[in-house]
């Protein structure tokens, strides 16, 4: 497919949503577990927020698979334009809410709209990326993303000086708006996807997991072990707070930090993706292990620790939200991307929602016990990767 100017304007417009909609839930999401700590939450209260990204996940395999099977350029479009719709009403509600249960039921409800709207949303970008290359056009798509997930958290932090915690989120509701505002005109410009036309006119859809192939399933295997030793940001803040080792606002700006790094990784290993391919993986276990070690000692060095971890932390979600999504894209054939994007997805996330409660449960215990579990989980990572490239394997 050429990189014409209609897929230009809707790349730019794609970008443009995920940079409001990033100021809105990571901005959230950058105090979620120090928010239910304030409410009074216990510590599983953010694990289950946490595990909202299972729910998420779960919902991403579901429209994948609903895509793939239907073909549907205006089912795409539907699970897309009304994910980001229950974004905006959930993450403003938690303005008006005392209740720490309340508040996880509506970082819950957040997570759903992501759920619905992710693989479709990458499908479409997959498509419109594809004339630039797909490590350049993710690269770029989230440099864009991290600019709204850096201030974000930056802009709840001032509001929570300025206002308190819980009206602050009151101010994410202005982003969320123009969020869908700009997703509906991507759609009113590019209606129609071309991959789904050729597929339609192929025959070819169906919910069929074989064409999916081995190097996609090892990937994941790789990629899964990752996560389920990825620390969720919501178990970081909930202990930093917990520990006393950094104020609300401090922990919030901690995030932007980490949002930061991932913009500033985003292009440059999207870049080396198109060059290297899967060998830029390698850095997402790396940089895991590195910030849960890091974190691991912010009780003993203080809160520059935290800042450290939380730049790695970045470091390792940048990789996930670039080169793992350019991945798939080209370990699968155009009309199995929907449905590889919603099983990666849903495998992902039933590993990093378990590894949340162990971390939960790993750290009222002992830290040294977080660490060995941590190595193990990436060095696994690690070595479930290294045949990724290999040509034999198909």
């Amino acid at each position: 497919m050429k990189f014409t100017r209609r897929a230009l304007i809707v790349f730019i417009l794609l970008g443009l949503t995920s940079l409001t909609a990033d100021m809105v839930y990571e901005g959230a999401r950058s105090v979620g577990g120090s928010y239910i700590e304030y409410l009074g939450g216990p510590a599983i209260a953010s694990a289950i927020a946490g595990s909202g990204d299972l729910i998420g996940y779960g919902l991403r395999f579901l429209s994948g698979v609903l895509a793939s099977y239907l073909m549907s350029s205006t089912i795409i479009w539907i699970f897309t334009i009304t994910g980001y719709a229950i974004q905006v009403v959930a993450i403003p509600s938690l303005a008006l809410i005392s209740s720490w249960q309340i508040a996880t039921i509506l970082y819950l409800a957040e997570r759903v709209g992501k759920g619905l709207r992710t693989p479709t949303r990458d499908f479409i970008l997959a498509e419109v990326t594809e004339g630039i290359g797909r490590g350049k056009g993710f690269g770029i798509h989230e440099v864009m993303d991290q600019a709204g997930a850096v201030s974000g958290p930056v802009i709840l932090a001032l509001a929570i000086s300025l206002y308190g915690f819980s009206k602050s989120f009151l101010i994410l509701l202005i982003p969320g708006v123009i969020s869908v505002a700009l997703i509906i005109s991507a759609y009113i410009l590019y209606p129609e996807l071309e991959s789904i036309k050729i597929s339609r006119e192929l025959n070819k859809h169906s919910i069929s997991f074989r064409g999916l192939g081995s190097r996609f399933w090892l990937f994941t295997l790789s990629m899964s072990l990752f996560a389920i030793g990825y620390v969720h940001w919501m178990i970081v803040s909930y202990y930093v707070y917990y520990w006393r080792i950094l104020s609300e606002a401090d922990i919030g700006l901690a995030y932007a930090l980490a949002m930061f790094t991932d913009a500033l990784i985003a292009l440059p290993i999207g870049l080396l993706y198109d060059k290297i391919r899967f060998n830029t993986l390698y850095m997402a276990p790396i940089a895991g292990l590195i910030a849960t070690a890091t974190l691991l000692l912010s009780p003993y060095y203080g809160g520059s620790m935290v800042f450290i971890s939380a730049g790695f932390w970045g470091v390792a979600m940048g990789c996930y939200e670039t080169i793992m999504r350019a991945s798939i894209a080209d370990l699968v054939d155009p009309e199995k991307r929907a449905l590889a994007y919603g099983t990666f997805g849903l495998i992902f996330g039933l590993a990093w929602t378990a590894g949340s409660f162990i971390y939960a449960f790993l750290l009222s215990i002992s830290t040294y016990l977080v660490l060995i579990y941590t190595v193990a989980t990436q060095m696994f990572s690690i070595i479930f990767l290294m045949p990724l490239n290999k040509k034999d394997l198909i």
